[in-house]
């Protein structure tokens, strides 16, 4: 009997979310929350695919504080641009492919909002694709490495491709009935959320086309395997946005001198801080920072438990982390406000990713770095099967 065992990355897919809407539980019965990583998408999608935490596989966030081994020394001859053209979305992706070219990145690479004044002093983190071997920071190889060990026909998509392009893509290689295992990526929920809010008309339109394509799929399946295993999970959650915070033009003025003092990232829902000025500079910061009541200092205790305590403190030595709704605008990641975000204490109930499955596994994973686990496993089980 030939099987098929097919993983579905829903980008935002939280658990709130599929519960909410009952999303497609008669397809999926068997379902779980499954908690995040903290972080975004650079820290979980590696966890998702070796298995490991973020202090372990090596990424976090885009952004560190690396004056010596920046690659964006050019940008001081922007710095003069005014901000409304600097900031343009269009320039700001121009320039992003004219820097990938130029330095042969082949992962994700956005400049978002970083001044150009400040690219100088900062490195960037995934230079190379998540997805082929060799681009986890930490070493760790990937899951699509161990399925090829298997010696079993996989595919996985493209993930510079859009969703409509995938689901063909997956859809001609199910026509076809050679493949046994698969893995969708699809970041659609994801884009539609950040911009319209996690109960939007639109994104109820995306719930229902995401929907549409899964039947369809597993209709087309059902008719080339003799069983059909689905798991659909995703990476974290999404929050609507409550509330907007100004700290970081309030904190630029407040008489610390960058580089020179201290160094910052602004990430949507949190600023990671070093201390070039010393322990006194970094006393009278946290001090600044203790003073907010939009936020916190993250323990070291947290950080640890979270898998996020870096030994080199390569991504801050202080985290000042926002609370759940909130987010900073202007930061490094946008100039305005964003009606959802994710990002926050992976411990808040809208943070958690999901597990949705067709079929029950040996063992629910309960952290999304658990579901490398499955998918290696699906491949041994695969293997031992007579086609």
């Amino acid at each position: 009997m030939k099987t098929l065992d097919l993983f579905v990355f829903a980008d935002a897919l939280g658990w709130t979310q599929a519960e909410k809407r009952s999303f497609m539980s008669d397809l999926f019965p068997h379902r779980a929350p499954c908690d995040t990583v903290f972080g975004y998408s650079a820290s979980c999608d590696p966890s998702i695919l070796t298995g490991a935490l973020p202090a372990q596989h090596g990424h976090f966030s885009f952004f560190v504080y690396d004056p010596e081994r920046s690659p964006f020394r050019w940008a001081k001859s922007l710095a003069w641009l005014p901000e409304p053209i600097a900031a343009h979305h269009r320039v700001r992706n121009r320039v992003s492919r004219w820097v990938a070219a130029r330095n042969h990145y082949t992962g994700y690479f956005q400049l978002y909002s970083v001044p150009f004044s400040k690219l100088p002093y900062f490195d960037y983190t995934e230079k190379r694709d998540l997805y082929l071997p060799g681009g986890i920071n930490g070493g760790q190889r990937i899951i699509f490495e161990h399925w090829d060990e298997s010696g079993l026909p996989w595919t996985r998509s493209d993930w510079r491709a859009g969703d409509a392009a995938n689901v063909a893509r997956l859809k001609t290689e199910i026509e076809r009935g050679e493949i046994r295992l698969a893995y969708l990526f699809t970041a659609a929920l994801d884009a539609v959320m950040h911009a319209h809010t996690v109960s939007s008309p639109q994104a109820d339109a995306a719930f229902a086309q995401f929907e549409k394509w899964l039947r369809e799929i597993h209709a087309l399946a059902q008719k080339r395997y003799g069983e059909v295993r689905i798991h659909l999970f995703s990476d974290h959650g999404m929050t609507d946005t409550t509330a907007v915070s100004r700290m970081k033009l309030e904190f630029e003025s407040a008489g610390f001198k960058f580089d020179r003092d201290y160094a910052a990232v602004w990430d949507s829902t949190m600023a990671r801080f070093w201390f070039p000025g010393g322990d006194a500079v970094r006393e009278d910061i946290c001090d600044w920072l203790r003073r907010r009541t939009e936020g916190r200092i993250l323990t070291q205790g947290e950080l640890e438990e979270w898998g996020c305590l870096f030994p080199d403190r390569r991504y801050g030595e202080v985290f000042f982390l926002l609370n759940n709704g909130v987010i900073f605008a202007p930061s490094f990641m946008n100039r305005g406000r964003v009606p959802a975000m994710h990002g926050f204490d992976p411990r808040e109930p809208d943070s958690r990713a999901c597990w949705l499955t067709t079929h029950p596994v040996e063992q629910t994973p309960r952290q999304i770095h658990e579901i490398f686990r499955v998918m290696k496993s699906a491949a041994k089980s695969a293997r031992q099967i007579r086609t």
